[in-house]
């Protein structure tokens, strides 16, 4: 039998963990596995009568739980969120550059982030951001070697029938990236659709079985004494859903909001995404002087305005609300950063097609292209729910959800 170690015990014993949920076991090593350091997670073989581990086996980390190398994702590479980018930099930048300050204040440093808002708006990117970003800050400020340990998990993903299984994989995922602090890395813990696995006692499907994951998190939590041993990060647009456990100080010190962006701020991240790499076709150039750069910013401008305008045409949702109040939505009230990547990506294709048709190879894109695609990725309703469901519309919009009657898309 192929087993997994849950737990390293005194004497060299071993606690063992089975998968399909039933009772843990304790185990002895052989003689030829008395000095091999094993670790929590490690897979093994045992003996047929499950009484002795003889082998250890080399296989690859399992990258389910997380994604050891990250890309190099630097804050000015994020459009539009300035705000919450200045309460993370604040929070984790500070200490590692003026730690006799934060020591003379007797300044514990926080240990969890909780990064909430609308889907699209750039949690995940803030969240990988924020890793590769205070490893910098520790390098160059303490003069230390680290590497970030970014463990990206996704809530839906360790819930397990079992009852027992989950806690489980709780468990360890902590000692995971313990055991990697301890080598040198510093880890980081970001859960993706946190109000999974880590929601209200009673707001959980079959809660009776599963409010034992939120105390077996807590208790994990409450072993981590702040930022410099691992980092916790929990992703959620429905951050009202989270049980208040999870989310009083001294677990999660710091609740940001990450924003819709506004007009100015897509203006950013049409800039990002338009970059100047990007061909531009010349009957926009010839109409800016000559000027590939001017007709790149002409293009952002164009696009912005055409997403934010107030016309009929861009009237998207009516929302009915308790006060007797109607409201309506137009497309710039529901925009996010996914989508205008989305909007940038509809018309690079739409370039690619009339290059290919006109067999010119100097094609690039135009202003036609980008209203165009901003129009279809609207009408085709891709990124929204496709139903007149209040519940599912709420997890997109910004009002409470104790004031919404109705939600109605426009038609």
């Amino acid at each position: 039998p192929v087993v997994k170690i849950t737990d390293l015990l005194d004497g060299g014993r071993l606690r063992i963990g089975q998968d399909h949920g039933s009772s843990d076991l304790i185990i002895e090593r052989s003689h030829e596995l008395t000095d091999v350091d094993l670790k929590v997670g490690d897979e093994v073989r045992v003996d047929p009568s499950m009484k002795v581990v003889i082998e250890r086996l080399d296989s690859k980390e399992n990258k389910d739980y997380f994604l050891e190398e990250i890309p190099s994702a630097s804050w000015d590479k994020i459009g539009g969120q300035q705000e919450a980018i200045r309460a993370i930099r604040d929070t984790i930048e500070l200490p590692a550059l003026h730690p006799e300050l934060f020591e003379r204040f007797q300044y514990s440093t926080p240990k969890g982030f909780l990064l909430y808002g609308p889907p699209g708006c750039g949690k995940t990117l803030i969240g990988k951001a924020t890793a590769f970003n205070l490893v910098q800050h520790v390098r160059e400020a303490e003069g230390l070697e680290v590497r970030e340990y970014f463990m990206h998990i996704k809530g839906p993903e360790i819930l397990n029938m079992w009852l027992g299984e989950t806690e489980r994989l709780v468990r360890e995922i902590f000692a995971q990236a313990r055991q990697k602090r301890k080598e040198g890395y510093l880890p980081f813990v970001f859960i993706d659709e946190a109000e999974s696995i880590l929601g209200t006692r009673r707001s959980m499907r079959s809660h009776n079985i599963a409010n034992t994951v939120v105390p077996m998190f807590c208790t994990e939590m409450d072993g981590i004494e702040s930022l410099q041993d691992v980092v916790i990060i929990l992703a959620s647009n429905r951050h009202d859903l989270i049980d208040p456990a999870i989310l009083r100080p001294g677990r999660i010190d710091r609740k940001i909001k990450v924003e819709r962006p506004d007009e100015e701020a897509s203006k950013e991240i049409f800039g990002i995404y338009l970059n100047r790499d990007l061909p531009i076709d010349a009957s926009e150039i010839e109409r800016c002087g000559g000027s590939a750069e001017a007709a790149r910013q002409a293009l952002v401008v164009e696009a912005t305005a055409a997403l934010f305008a107030r016309t009929e045409d861009n009237k998207f949702l009516e929302v009915a609300l308790r006060s007797g109040r109607q409201e309506s939505l137009y497309f710039g009230d529901l925009v996010s950063g996914a989508l205008l990547d989305n909007i940038v990506q509809r018309a690079k294709e739409s370039a690619i097609k009339r290059a290919i048709a006109e067999e010119d190879a100097q094609a690039g894109i135009r202003s036609d292209d980008l209203i165009a695609a901003l129009n279809a990725e609207y009408r085709e309703n891709e990124v929204f729910p496709p139903t007149d469901s209040v519940e599912d519309w709420l997890k997109l919009l910004d009002y409470d959800p104790e004031n919404v009657v109705r939600v109605a898309p426009v038609r």
